[in-house]
């Protein structure tokens, strides 16, 4: 029974997002007005409700008039919170603000902008389990912690009063629409690559030298190439040094490979270091993902599509 009715509540929330959404034209800026302000009554509110009941069935079978006015004063009550709870609300101005952009296991701000012509007292804003209530004050962050990387949505925000009394809930969904990101927490890896703290001007390949191979001698070659002792051993069979070299990974290309689990987060993380680094010094980097390539570049765009690259890894 208690699962039918989480049902049916949900559902019922989801109706109600999806028809205030139609009301509201833009995604940053809200005006409540009556055409967007719900009001029912609070659990308490019922009950205030069933008193009146009770004492108004009392006073006429009784024919009390004191039991009769004392009802007609709770309805009046009853009544004046509706006002007041909607009068809270009424005319409010909303401003919001994409929140920036942050690295896991830091908190996610919302910043928030209030205005309103006359004085408003317990507003309440909540997102999932972040809740903030304000009272007259013009500003304010709505904040909740961000455990993993990703995208993120934040659909509806929820803006509610129960001033004065509580019996009266006034509330509306703000229909955000908005985006936000968080990054792998940078870590400082064990073993920074050699290449990392060069200046990158280069091309995108460096050589390096592998150990000396040997050829038997031909007219030309350089005498200083000759291999002495081998040659006061074999007099008959000279040969000369050669050395050769092959291609190492350019140090401005970040890779992350195919992995998973715990490993990929501590690939991730300490990647996302070596970008903040690389950025730091102002010199070219690309990064490499199972996704795709991002090419060489520099710059605070082009370090965004990186972190975004490696949040979505």
């Amino acid at each position: 029974m208690a699962h039918m009715t989480a049902i049916l509540r949900q559902k019922l929330r989801q109706r109600l997002q999806h028809w205030l959404a139609k009301k509201f034209t833009d995604n940053t800026s809200f005006q409540l007005n009556h055409g967007t302000l719900l009001v029912f009554p609070t659990r308490y509110g019922f009950w205030f409700v069933a008193l009146f009941v009770l004492l108004y069935l009392l006073g006429t079978n009784y024919q009390n008039n004191l039991i009769l006015l004392l009802g007609y004063l709770l309805l009046s009550v009853f009544i004046l919170s509706i006002w007041f709870a909607w009068r809270n609300l009424a005319g409010l101005t909303i401003q919001v603000s994409p929140p920036a952009a942050i690295y896991a296991g830091q908190q996610v701000q919302l910043p928030l902008k209030v205005q309103q012509p006359a004085f408003y007292q317990a507003v309440q804003f909540a997102f999932g389990p972040a809740k903030i209530k304000l009272s007259s004050s013009q500003q304010a962050l709505l904040q909740w912690p961000a455990a993993k990387r990703g995208q993120y949505r934040i659909a509806n925000v929820l803006v509610q009063t129960e001033y004065p009394l509580g019996l009266i809930r006034c509330w509306s969904y703000l229909p955000l629409r908005l985006h936000y990101w968080v990054y792998p927490t940078p870590l400082e890896p064990s073993t920074l690559s050699a290449g990392a703290d060069a200046k990158a001007d280069s091309s995108q390949q460096s050589a390096v030298e592998l150990p000396d191979q040997l050829k038997a001698y031909q007219a030309g070659d350089s005498i200083r190439r000759l291999h002495w002792k081998r040659l006061a051993r074999q007099p008959d069979a000279p040969v000369v040094k050669v050395s050769e070299q092959q291609p190492k990974a350019d140090p401005r290309w970040l890779q992350v490979p195919p992995l998973q689990g715990a490993a990929l987060e501590q690939c991730l993380s300490e990647v996302c270091y070596q970008l903040l680094e690389l950025e730091a010094k102002q010199l070219s980097y690309g990064l490499r993902t199972p996704a795709g390539d991002l090419p060489l570049g520099q710059g605070p765009l082009h370090l965004q599509q990186c972190l975004q690259r490696l949040a979505l890894c």
